[in-house]
């Protein structure tokens, strides 16, 4: 309640919305916690042992019109569809990219498919050198 009258009360300062925006968002962060694997792009991001995967939710797009490429340590996703309704149809499109470390994983394995609008890319995890224990003698 404390919390309420200082909003209402509070200055106008730059870059605020309202003292009811306020409210309403200190409410949300009160009761709500941030849940940080939602993205509206529908891309889930899963790390393993073996390897790191990405999963991209890409309905109504062809083999022909996705376009993965790999930039150094960055992978490129481009796709294309065409969205036809009462009013016409459109051509819609989807980038995004994200970093891979390359030390860690083995980017030159990295392999993508596509399958009932599913883009699913898999980098397996680089294979760790094995620690040499070095005898010690004593004179």
């Amino acid at each position: 309640m404390n919390n309420l009258l200082t909003n209402l009360t509070a200055s106008p300062r730059a870059g605020r919305l309202s003292p009811i925006y306020d409210i309403i968002s200190d409410f949300d962060n009160a009761f709500f916690a941030p849940c940080e694997s939602l993205s509206t792009d529908n891309i889930r991001f899963n790390e393993t042992k073996e390897s790191f995967q990405v999963e991209i939710d890409l309905p109504g797009v062809k083999k022909e019109d996705l376009k993965v490429t790999l930039e150094d340590s960055t992978v490129f996703v481009e796709a294309k569809r065409s969205i036809t309704s009462k009013t016409g149809s459109k051509e819609e499109t989807f980038t995004r990219s994200f970093k891979v470390n390359g030390t860690e994983y083995n980017l030159s394995l990295l392999g993508a498919g596509i399958t009932d609008g599913m883009l699913r890319i898999s980098v397996p995890r680089s294979e760790k050198k094995k620690t040499k224990v070095i005898q010690v003698s004593v004179n």
